[in-house]
């Protein structure tokens, strides 16, 4: 018999002859310290794992795993719904808002269909008299504060057009 058992158990027993390690030139001696150290350093993790899976813990271990992708799958959605209801709020207080103004408003609207309310604010806002009415403007008194701008009896004159100075250049040159 000399199929892929046969080599796969004379490799085997060569292994174990050479003390169960497999050196490959240079990398397979670099290579064992390093799986080596790894070995060890998971060592107990894999005593952890035996450990969890006698008796009572692995129902712990599962309870434990089972709460925790809850959480996980949960927090997002959790989370989703706490923002909406917080802007619920929000566009429930903006409305409110809203709803008082819409009504101030129809209020409003409601007093500027009155004939009397018309009248008094045209002849506030506008000035408006009634036919044989003498209307009034008060003015205020000058009160002495100081002047920004230049009055216009001492503001001086504006300059004469492009075309006037130059004809006057003319005639200055020439005479006339």
């Amino acid at each position: 018999m000399s199929g892929p058992r046969t080599a796969t158990r004379r490799r085997a027993s060569r292994r174990a002859a050479r003390g169960g390690r497999r050196r490959g030139g240079r990398l397979g001696q670099w290579f064992a310290p390093v799986t080596d150290r790894i070995a060890r350093v998971f060592s107990p993790v894999g005593r952890a794992g035996r450990a969890a899976v006698s008796g009572d813990k692995p129902l712990i271990v599962a309870l434990l795993t089972v709460i925790g992708l809850v959480v996980v799958l949960l927090s997002g959605p959790a989370q989703s719904y706490l923002d909406h209801r917080a802007r619920v709020e929000v566009l429930e207080m903006q409305a409110d808002v809203l709803e008082s103004e819409n009504s101030r408003l129809a209020s409003r609207a409601e007093s500027l269909q009155d004939q009397a309310t018309i009248e008094r604010l045209a002849r506030e806002q506008q000035g408006f008299i009634r036919p044989g009415e003498v209307p009034y403007a008060l003015v205020p008194p000058d009160v002495d504060r100081p002047q920004i701008t230049v009055a216009w009896e001492d503001a001086d004159p504006a300059p004469a057009p492009w075309y006037e100075r130059a004809w006057a250049s003319v005639q200055a040159v020439f005479g006339g």
